[in-house]
């Protein structure tokens, strides 16, 4: 069983405390800050230092998979840098979960499509993503799987900084099942700068372990 716990501590206040006041472009600003001092510091990771993070990662979404017991789980391919979930993904398709992916459609925006293996071409972005021929899940289907969703950066009130395009943002928008949000705590803050659109998850994993949020509704 996992340990869930309560995100109360800490973490780089990552220039949110003029956030909430803050313009349309000062927000901008700041969201950029965050992003390039979060991405670099997670570029920078020791290949041991990662590698140990990802299978404590993996361990812990591995409980709560088990525990749980989704229909479906909706997952990512890791950009080299982000938390790998090739073992949870690779246990979906052998316990028989629907395991889902994103891919990006040539309209510029992303669809979640159901796959039956790990093997993927690589895409136009340079990492390995479903190839075109692979199904649209169902939307009865998205809405009760598990969402394991990356980021840039989080806080306690499982606020998450993504890349800017709004990708995920737009996807959980249209409604969803459980979302964890998946990060290194180095990626950790004590307050991000944020807007409506914004979408937060319901919990986060980290190498540290499995954290409920502070004022956060959903689940």
């Amino acid at each position: 069983m996992y340990d869930e716990q309560t995100v109360d501590h800490a973490g780089q206040a990552c220039g949110a405390s003029s956030g909430a006041t803050a313009d349309a472009a000062t927000l901008h600003d700041l969201k950029k800050a965050v992003r390039r001092e979060k991405i670099a510091l997670r570029r920078a990771m020791p290949p041991g230092t990662r590698s140990a993070a990802d299978g404590a990662i993996n361990g812990f979404l591995l409980d709560i998979v088990r525990t749980e017991k989704p229909s479906g789980l909706v997952a990512y391919v890791s950009d080299g840098t982000e938390p790998d979930l090739a073992p949870v993904m690779q246990y979906a398709l052998q316990a028989g979960i629907t395991l889902c992916l994103p891919r990006f459609e040539q309209s510029g925006a992303y669809s979640i499509v159901t796959v039956r293996s790990l093997d993927f071409p690589v895409s136009h972005w340079g990492i390995p993503e479903p190839s075109a021929d692979a199904p649209a899940a169902p939307p009865e289907l998205l809405a009760e799987a598990l969402w394991l969703v990356p980021g840039v950066a989080f806080d306690p009130s499982c606020r998450r900084l993504g890349r800017g395009k709004g990708v995920y943002d737009r996807l959980l928008a249209r409604g969803t099942g459980k979302t964890i949000g998946i990060f290194y705590e180095l990626q950790r803050c004590a307050e991000l700068p944020c807007e409506p659109t914004d979408q937060p998850v319901g919990r986060v994993v980290t190498e540290s372990g499995v954290f409920g949020c502070t004022n956060n509704v959903r689940s």
